[in-house]
């Protein structure tokens, strides 16, 4: 108890001196105020202006520097392609026509056994009213055969005149091209004029000789010897035919079937023939 007592004392004792300490500096420090106050400042009037405070300026300077890289890439592939058709004129077809020819004349049948191949030598002369397709055509032919000299070795052959007149259909199957071919297909009928026409035996069954009326061959060998065994034949005859051919330009080739009414049976042939076309 008489601690504790002592211990108050003493800290009672310890804050009445701090307080006093503090108080005494307050009035030293009012006193020095007082005095710095009653002290004069001489001023006086030819003092020199002062200057005015420096400005530094300071520069900052700041580049910015922007890269900026575009590329732009434009390819631009444009081909214009004109393509000029011209049309070619079509060639004219003709409406008129004059042909010439030569070629080979093979006998058939029985006809074959006393005659051998001979030529044929041709014209013609053609007419297509309007040009078209279809027309009339006018042939004329000389053909020789030779005797054969196993059958009938002293008989001369057979030499014929022909004429005759065809119907004629042509095809066209490029007009547009220079040479303008065409397939033709023709076929008509004739009259004919033989001059030694070789009398022959068919080989049918029963066989019959075959002649040409007044103008057979009755000489050595023949195997009709007179003319009476003739009769009264004339030696006026006709035919018919058909055939076909093709045309290049101006040229041309054909062949067709001819058949003669001989006395008894007919008597045929076949020319093959080349030629041209004014």
């Amino acid at each position: 108890m008489k601690t504790r007592n002592s211990a108050l004392c003493a800290l009672g004792l310890a804050a009445a001196i701090t307080l006093g300490n503090a108080l005494t500096a307050a009035a030293q420090d009012t006193t020095r105020t007082r005095a710095r106050s009653q002290t004069r400042i001489p001023v006086r009037k030819d003092q020199p202006v002062q200057a005015p405070p420096r400005v530094d300026t300071v520069t900052v300077t700041r580049t910015d520097t922007v890269v900026r890289t575009r590329t732009d890439t434009v390819t631009v592939t444009r081909v214009d392609t004109v393509t000029r058709i011209e049309e070619l004129p079509l060639q004219p077809l003709g409406q008129f026509q004059f042909g010439v020819g030569v070629g080979g004349a093979l006998p058939t049948g029985d006809w074959r056994n006393v005659v051998k191949d001979g030529y044929d030598i041709h014209a013609h002369l053609g007419w297509f009213p309007g040009a078209n397709v279809f027309g009339l055509r006018l042939d004329g032919d000389y053909v020789g055969m030779g005797g054969r000299e196993t059958d009938c070795a002293n008989c001369p052959g057979a030499k014929l005149w022909e004429v005759g007149l065809d119907a004629v259909l042509r095809f066209p199957l490029d007009r547009k091209s220079p040479v303008n071919p065409q397939i033709y297909f023709l076929g008509g009928a004739g009259l004919d004029w033989f001059t030694d026409f070789t009398p022959y035996r068919t080989t049918e069954r029963p066989p019959v000789i075959v002649t040409a009326g007044d103008n057979t061959f009755t000489g050595t060998g023949a195997v009709i010897t007179s003319n009476t065994a003739l009769g009264n034949n004339s030696s006026q005859l006709w035919h018919w035919d058909v055939g076909g051919g093709i045309q290049l330009g101006k040229f041309f080739i054909e062949s067709k079937y001819v058949a003669i009414n001989t006395e008894n049976k007919s008597s045929a042939y076949v020319p093959v023939r080349i030629g041209w076309n004014f």
